[in-house]
């Protein structure tokens, strides 16, 4: 029995597991990450996380899966920039590890590694053609066709979140105006509701809280919010004809407060063929640190 490592790295922090091949974590670890680091301190810290792993491995460790937001550049494993870690430029990940590991290490955006996640793990097992949403800060996607991810040019496809649903709407964290995340989406509901009220928000359980008591504007911003997304899924299911689409991440979690909505909406606006067999799913909890792990298992096949 082989072992794999998945390495999640985000704005808040770097999480990581040890997992076999079935998806079954052996252990963990969580290195907080901050504006303020630099690639030195970065590498390092990713160094010694995945060395801890290592040495309380029973078994041999066969790879090295790794996701981070994008933009990347997967062919060359360099993490290109991040807007939440400012101070990290053009990053040689993947050289770096197999230099100081000798063992096989994989790299790819995070929302991709949230598809194969749910593809091994999750509620897209063996789906023939599956999208998954990755509804947190930001929105993104991935997509798996017939077993294989379809991740584009040096990794940076399917950035659904940056497709427009309201032109000259909302200003996105993107910089352009009325993108997907700019109305579903933890940032997009804190910027609207900011916009709306003059007030902050705490949370994007606040908003669903505010809105199950009839708050007037926090039941606009969902609305609208819910809208927006589903004619996204409906450019998707037109688009790529998927069997399953998956809803993973924070928001998700939230499923109970929007889901039933959005699936109706859907199938309002789709063509009525696709109503007899896409399926809309809120994700199984397939952490962002075992769907990078799942990068090993895809580059096998």
């Amino acid at each position: 029995m082989s072992s794999i490592i998945g390495v999640d790295i985000g704005a808040q922090s770097i999480k990581a597991c040890l997992t076999n091949e079935s998806g079954k974590i052996i252990s963990q670890s969580d290195c907080k990450t901050g504006p303020e680091m630099d690639s030195k301190l970065f590498l390092s810290s990713l160094e010694e996380q995945i060395s801890e792993l290592i040495s309380g491995a029973k078994d041999p460790v066969n790879g090295i899966g790794l996701g981070s937001p994008g933009p990347i550049d997967k062919e060359n494993g360099i993490l290109i920039s991040s807007a939440n870690l400012p101070l990290l430029k053009n990053v040689p990940l993947v050289d770096f590890l197999k230099k100081k590991f000798g063992i096989p290490v994989y790299y790819d955006n995070d929302a991709n590694c949230a598809a194969l996640g749910e593809y091994w793990f999750g509620e897209g097992k063996t789906s023939s053609n599956l999208i998954v949403l990755t509804l947190g800060t930001g929105l993104g996607g991935g997509w798996v066709f017939q077993g294989k991810l379809f991740d584009g040019y040096l990794g940076n496809s399917m950035e659904v979140g940056h497709t427009t649903i309201h032109p000259g709407g909302a200003l996105c964290g993107c910089g352009q105006r009325g993108c997907t995340e700019a109305y579903f989406s933890a940032s997009g509901f804190s910027s609207r509701f900011l916009e709306k009220t003059g007030s902050k928000l705490s949370d994007v359980e606040t908003l669903f809280d505010l809105a199950s008591k009839h708050h007037k504007e926090a039941n606009e911003i969902l609305e609208e919010g819910i809208e927006s997304l589903a004619q996204l899924i409906r450019n998707l299911i037109h688009l790529l004809n998927p069997e399953h689409i998956v809803l993973s991440g924070g928001i998700a979690k939230s499923y109970s407060f929007f889901g039933k909505r959005l699936e109706n909406r859907v199938r309002e606006i789709i063509f009525p063929i696709f109503k007899e067999y896409v399926k809309i799913l809120p994700g199984k909890s397939v952490t962002g640190a075992l769907g990078a792990a799942s990068l090993c298992l895809d580059n096998k096949t």
